[in-house]
């Protein structure tokens, strides 16, 4: 049982970080941000995070990813 609840429990903390790398192309949805991003474009392209809000775009969603310490990942573009 102990065995079931590792597996589960590794399963769990593996597959976020999974889905964000295989969202694109097998690198990080925000790989591109070496740094949160302090200042971001009007532009209107929207990401839904797991966390299921809808950002106005990818330097907002990044920037919200940096602020939850990398436990928000991307979900789908598009609103939620």
């Amino acid at each position: 049982m102990k065995t079931a609840a590792v597996i589960v429990f590794l399963a769990l903390g593996i597959f976020p970080s999974f889905q964000d790398a295989t969202a694109q192309d097998d690198k990080g949805f925000c790989s591109e941000y070496q740094k949160p991003p302090s200042v971001c474009t009007k532009d209107f392209h929207q990401i839904c995070g797991t966390d299921n809000k809808t950002y106005s775009n990818k330097c907002f969603f990044c920037k919200a990813v940096w602020e939850n310490l990398g436990s928000l990942c991307f979900k789908q573009e598009g609103e939620c």
